[in-house]
């Protein structure tokens, strides 16, 4: 039982790296871009960042539930989410 709670909050904490990742790698493609492209880098890096809040308050709510597998999945969510907005944005060369 223990383990699995040790799953969901290391899963979280991937997550969390995985988003603060991102939003360092969006700010640094953002250096020169036009106003249009800064506009749609901060939106994307506030979607980013509620995205992260949702998924820690409910991997906790989850883990305090007593259900620590969900709260793995949902911990783990942003990792994968950043991932598709990666490939996304390297395929359309954002």
């Amino acid at each position: 039982m223990f383990v699995s709670y040790l799953l969901a909050i290391v899963a979280s904490i991937v997550g969390l790296l995985s988003s603060l990742t991102t939003l360092v790698m969006l700010m640094a493609g953002m250096a020169n871009a036009k106003p249009a492209h800064l506009q749609q880098g901060k939106m994307m890096m506030w979607g980013i960042v509620l995205m992260q809040a949702i998924a820690i308050a409910g991997a906790v709510w989850l883990m305090v539930k007593h259900k620590p597998w969900y709260a793995a999945a949902t911990g783990i969510f942003p990792l994968a989410a950043v991932v598709v907005l990666v490939i996304v944005l390297v395929w359309i060369e954002w």
